[in-house]
C-alpha cells in the first residue's frame, strides 16, 4: 500500500478497502443495506456503512475494563457504530503472545461464565450487540438451564435489547438525521460537571440510559473457585444536570451524587434520566417478528421530556429519498401531560395505526424488563393525540 499510495497515505487503506466494498455492493444490489464489520478503521470511514470492533482481545477482567473506555474514545471520533466479541476473541491459553485469556476450561469454567455475562450485558448497550470467538462455545444454552443465574441473565439482557429495539432503531434514525452517537462518554451530555471528567466506566446510551458496566468479578475466579463474602454491587455517579430513576426499582435519585448501586448477576447498574420517554416493543426472536406490535411507552417523570420516533422499511435505501417516518412525543411533567405529534412521512409497509401503552415509571410500576399490561391503553393512528396520565 504504502508504494502505490505513498508512505503519507498509507494509512487510508481502511478508508478505500471500505469504500470499495460499500460502493460495490450497492451497485450490485440496492435493495440491501451494507453492512462491513471490520477491525481497522480511518476518519470519515463511518460513510461507507461500516461497523469497527475492537480486535481479538483475550478473556480477562482487566482487557473487558479497558474495552469501555477505549470504545467511548473511538466512538467520540464520529464513527458511531462500535462492537466488541462478546466473551473475547481468545479464552484460553495459547503458544502466541496474543492468546492470553485466563480460562483454559472455558464455558465449564464458572468464572469465565460471569466474565462472559458481565460482557453481555455490556454489549447489550452498544449499537451493535454480537458474540464472537474461537476456544469454547457461546450459545446461551451452554452457561446453564432456566433458573440457574448465569443462564437467566442473558435470556434476560436478550429480551432486554429486543424490548429496546424502538429507542435503538430511533438512535439510529438520529444518526444519520443528525450525525448522533448513540453510546457516549458522559461530556458528551453533562459537559458543565467536572464529575464526569475521567470516568471510564460509565456512559450513556442515547439520550435516556445511564449504563455502568460491572467489569469485577463478584462470585467467581478462575478455575470455577468461588469469592467469599464479595460485595455484589458498585458505586456510580449520578451526573449534575439531571436527576435520575434507577432502572430496576423505579426509585428516583438526585443528580451530582455518588450511590451504591445493586450489581447481583441478573443485573446491570442502570439508570435513566428523568423526563426520558422511552419507546419499548415485545419480547421477539428476530427483528422483524412483530412489525406492527404493541408499544410499551415507558414515561421517567421528574422533568420535562421529549423523544423522536423513527421507523423505516428495515431495509433498502429509500430513507434516502425520505421514505421513513418520524413523530414526537413530549411530556410535560407538572401538567402530566403526554403529547404525540402529527406523523411525519411515510414508507412503504408502514403500519397505519400503533397501540401504545403509556407507562408514568415508579415504585413497582413500569420497571426492569417485564412489559406492564395494566396501564393505560391508547390507540395512535398517526394524528395528534395528548392524553392525561
Amino acid at each position: 500500500m504504502s508504494d502505490a499510495l505513498g508512505a503519507e497515505r498509507s494509512q487510508l487503506y481502511s478508508l478505500y478497502h471500505a469504500m470499495g466494498i460499500y460502493e460495490n455492493q450497492r451497485a450490485t444490489n440496492a435493495s440491501k443495506r451494507v453492512v462491513n464489520l471490520t477491525r481497522s478503521s480511518y476518519a470519515g470511514q463511518q460513510r461507507f456503512s461500516t461497523i469497527t470492533w475492537n480486535g481479538d482481545t483475550h478473556a480477562t477482567w482487566k482487557s473487558f475494563a479497558q474495552m469501555i473506555p477505549a470504545g467511548l474514545n473511538f466512538m467520540a471520533t464520529g464513527c458511531p457504530y462500535w462492537s466488541i466479541d462478546i466473551g473475547a476473541f481468545f479464552v484460553k491459553k495459547g503458544p502466541q503472545w496474543f492468546w492470553k485469556g485466563d480460562y483454559d476450561k472455558g464455558v465449564d469454567d464458572m468464572g469465565y461464565r460471569e466474565l462472559y455475562t458481565r460482557m453481555f450485558q455490556f454489549g447489550a448497550f452498544l449499537p451493535v450487540f454480537r458474540s464472537h470467538g474461537t476456544d469454547t462455545p457461546r450459545e446461551v444454552w451452554r452457561f446453564g438451564k432456566p433458573g440457574e443465574p448465569f443462564y437467566d441473565s442473558l435470556i434476560s439482557m436478550l429480551h432486554l435489547r429486543y424490548r429496546m429495539l424502538p429507542y435503538i432503531y430511533s438512535l439510529a434514525g438520529k444518526v444519520y438525521c443528525e450525525s448522533y452517537t448513540m453510546t457516549r462518554a458522559l461530556s458528551f451530555d453533562f459537559s458543565s460537571d467536572a464529575g464526569v471528567a475521567d470516568l471510564k466506566d460509565e456512559f450513556m446510551f442515547g439520550p435516556s440510559f445511564l449504563v455502568a458496566p460491572v467489569t469485577n468479578p463478584m462470585y467467581f475466579t478462575t478455575n470455577s473457585t468461588p469469592l467469599e463474602n464479595a460485595d455484589k454491587s458498585r458505586r456510580v455517579y449520578l451526573p449534575l444536570g439531571a436527576d435520575w430513576i434507577d432502572f430496576w426499582t423505579g426509585t428516583a435519585l438526585k443528580g451530582g451524587q455518588w450511590v451504591k448501586a445493586d450489581a447481583t448477576i441478573d443485573k446491570i447498574p442502570l439508570f435513566v434520566r428523568q423526563g426520558a420517554i422511552i419507546p419499548m416493543g415485545p419480547v421477539m426472536q428476530y427483528t422483524s417478528e412483530k412489525k406492527g406490535g404493541e408499544w410499551e411507552i415507558r414515561i421517567y417523570p421528574g422533568a420535562n421530556g421529549s423523544f423522536t420516533v423513527y421507523e423505516d422499511e428495515g431495509d433498502n435505501y429509500k430513507y434516502e429519498q425520505g421514505s421513513y417516518s418520524t413523530y414526537r412525543l413530549d411530556w410535560n411533567d407538572k401538567q402530566n401531560t403526554l403529547t404525540i405529534s402529527d406523523r411525519n412521512g411515510t414508507f412503504p409497509g408502514m403500519p397505519t395505526s400503533r397501540k401504545l401503552r403509556l407507562v408514568k415509571v415508579g415504585k413497582g410500576s413500569g420497571v426492569g424488563i417485564i412489559e406492564t399490561t395494566k396501564e393505560q391503553c391508547i390507540e395512535y393512528n398517526g394524528r395528534k393525540l395528548v392524553v392525561k396520565l
